[in-house]
């Protein structure tokens, strides 16, 4: 197995206040990642998971164990921080623009 990455997971840019992050992040154990993975079962997904797609073989990967274990792990932490959104732009609209 894959030693795993031991570092906080990351929100990215989120509009939280510091005081709703810090809430958020002891709520999901985002400061204890082997507590989220275990929690969401992150190893035996990305055992399964680990097996490259035909259009991934192509590329290739170097560890595609740790590889699914960080799109899980992602994947996870955006169904249960939906306010998270890495490298991405939170689009706005007023209510008059929706349908």
């Amino acid at each position: 197995m894959t030693p795993r990455n031991e570092e906080p997971l990351d929100l990215g840019a989120t509009e939280m206040s510091p005081a709703e992050e810090n809430r958020v992040r002891a709520e999901h154990d985002l400061d204890r990642p082997r507590v989220f993975d275990e929690r969401n079962a992150v190893d035996d997904r990305a055992e399964t998971r680990s097996t490259l797609l035909p259009e991934e073989e192509h590329a290739g990967s170097a560890d595609p164990e740790a590889q699914a274990r960080e799109v899980l792990r992602d994947s996870d932490l955006r169904t249960e921080v939906p306010e998270s959104a890495p490298d991405t732009m939170i689009e706005r609209r007023r209510p008059e623009e929706t349908a």
